[in-house]
């Protein structure tokens, strides 16, 4: 037996609920390829689709032994990282993980940590790293 089933036909309010949509995957894609970049240099460090949570958040914050309060975000990957010193786990905040120092491939500022362990992910400090390079004084 076949069934006709039919459709109730609704007056959609205006074209709203569809500009709604758009407008959100628009921000989801923007999101997506967000740069971040080094607040000395502007040089791009990574991007926010890169982030993810480690120990079940992105964002962390933590004290070293010498009393400094560092607020971290996990990334994937920070191509525009260079990786200094070896890998030690010595006062590591993430259990089963090695870290060495993550520095911007530019100017050299440190930026936070490399993590190694079951797998690797950067830990950088959230407050080194901007949206926008629109606050850089002009090279001239």
């Amino acid at each position: 037996m076949i069934r006709a089933y039919r459709q109730e036909e609704q007056e959609p309010e205006g074209e709203a609920w569809l500009e709604e949509i758009l407008h959100s995957q628009q921000m989801e894609e923007e999101e997506e390829e967000e740069n971040l970049y080094c607040f000395i240099c502007g040089q791009i460090i990574t991007q926010s689709r890169q982030r993810i949570p480690v120990h079940g958040a992105h964002q962390h914050t933590f004290t070293n032994p010498g009393g400094y309060r560092f607020e971290i975000g996990c990334f994937r990957a920070a191509p525009g990282c260079e990786q200094a010193g070896e890998f030690t786990d010595f006062y590591s905040w993430f259990d089963g993980y090695a870290w060495r120092y993550a520095m911007c491939s530019s100017c050299r500022v440190h930026l936070g940590w490399v993590y190694k362990g079951e797998d690797s992910f950067f830990g950088l400090v959230l407050d080194r790293l901007l949206r926008s390079k629109e606050s850089f004084p002009s090279d001239s």
